[in-house]
């Protein structure tokens, strides 16, 4: 049962209080099933935005010869149960994984071995098994990723799907499933939002096919989670309880800020298509521009990474163009092109670690809320660094008596304006 938390601030989840109830490897050469849990050294459990499944890997320190006597070699599936304990309930998850890998092997001194199972989800396998060669028209991206997951995939796990605008015809030449969802999310086009950043991507609640403005709207601070770095007073920016040590960063690292080069040739300013007809001999240009199209989409906070009285990286337009030819279906290039890929750069603009108390609770695509200190007045969070992130990826480390989470997460604007001074 995949684990869900109604209100996190609410029902905070106490650093390392889960419990592994049963990690079990079975296989299809034999009946029987292993119950590992004690040979366990650490569990690795990863999950991301820009992924397609989930992966992992487990340690084991083996001291029976299993790895030959069982035998582990490709059949195998490993089951995961977990529990953690909140304020006032527990609460479970399980996982299942395909071994796809042993690496790592160590002889041990007197006798046995260490080595890491390589895991994967059992949808990446079965997939890789199957070739997608067949015609839609007429259909919308979410119609077209809603068969292919009932008629194609059959996965038994759920999928989130966001219904999509816009009527394509395509012809899938022979790709595997997986790569044809990954391609619908760059011809996809969010009904409700004026974005068609689109994911496909898995986390331990299900598969997902939704936007990146769907995943940053209507943020409710009472629903997200608040982490707290460099300081001992942690208010709650919620009126609810004062935040325990769940919620303290023990690491931080900045992995990216800004980088003007990569802003100005990936086009996420400014950029030109020009979309050629070669039947009429005609063409249109399109120009799309951050700082005006800026209020079109929905972003984590009110204020773009470009300040209002500096023109310096304002339209320019010639940072980057598209040449492409017109198309017959109903696909809007300047919204599955242009805006897409400045989208896609703002997201990769400011990009940070951090490690954390174990939460399972965490998801990749979730929002948080990091709370950072100005080092120069006390009580005054930096401008750039607090603010609404989206969590990109997820790493949760366990062993039978620790875990911690690392999550990488991104912005794509500023919680206040940037300062001038006079």
């Amino acid at each position: 049962m995949a684990i869900t938390i109604t209100n996190p601030n609410t029902q905070i989840r106490l650093p390392s209080q889960y419990s592994m109830t049963s990690v079990v490897l079975s296989t299809t050469l034999h009946k029987t099933e292993l119950d590992i849990s004690q040979l366990v050294v650490d569990i690795n459990i990863f999950e991301s935005v820009l992924g397609d499944v989930l992966s992992g890997n487990i340690t084991i320190r083996d001291t029976e010869n299993y790895i030959s006597t069982f035998p582990i070699c490709g059949y195998e599936t490993v089951s995961l149960q977990f529990s953690a304990r909140t304020e006032d309930k527990r609460d479970s998850f399980s996982v299942s994984f395909r071994v796809y890998s042993i690496t790592n092997v160590i002889e041990i001194t007197g006798g046995g071995k260490t080595y890491r199972l390589e895991l994967i989800s059992p949808e990446f396998l079965t997939t890789s098994e199957m070739l997608v060669s067949r015609a839609f028209q007429s259909q919308t991206a979410s119609q077209i990723v809603n068969t292919l997951w009932k008629d194609t995939i059959q996965s038994e796990k759920p999928l989130k799907i966001e219904e999509t605008s816009g009527l394509l015809d395509v012809v899938i030449p022979s790709w595997k499933p997986l790569k044809t969802l990954k391609w619908l999310c760059g011809r996809a086009m969010s009904v409700d939002r004026e974005g068609s950043n689109y994911f496909f991507y898995e986390t331990l609640d299900g598969f997902n096919f939704v936007s990146l403005e769907t995943l940053v709207a209507d943020i409710d601070d009472t629903e997200i989670i608040t982490y707290y770095y460099g300081t001992r007073d942690m208010p709650s920016r919620t009126g609810g309880p004062t935040p325990t040590a769940a919620y303290t960063v023990t690491d931080i690292q900045v992995d990216s800020s800004f980088d003007l080069i990569q802003n100005l040739s990936l086009g996420m300013y400014s950029n030109t298509m020009i979309e050629h007809d070669i039947v009429k001999r005609e063409y249109k240009i399109n120009r799309f521009d951050y700082e005006k199209s800026f209020d079109k989409y929905e972003h984590l906070e009110d204020w773009s990474f470009l300040h209002g009285d500096d023109d310096t990286f304002k339209e320019v337009y010639d940072s980057r163009k598209f040449l492409v030819p017109s198309s017959r279906d109903s696909s809007k290039k300047e919204r599955t092109i242009q805006a897409r890929v400045s989208q896609l750069q703002q997201i990769n603009t400011y990009k940070i670690t951090l490690t954390l108390p174990g939460n399972i609770a965490t998801r990749a695509g979730d929002v948080v809320y990091l709370y950072y200190p100005a080092k120069s007045s006390e009580g005054v969070e930096d401008h750039l660094m607090s603010g609404h992130y989206l969590v990109l990826s997820v790493k949760n480390n366990m062993s039978m008596t620790s875990h911690q989470t690392t999550i990488e997460i991104v912005k794509d604007s500023y919680f206040k304006e940037i300062p001038i001074r006079g």
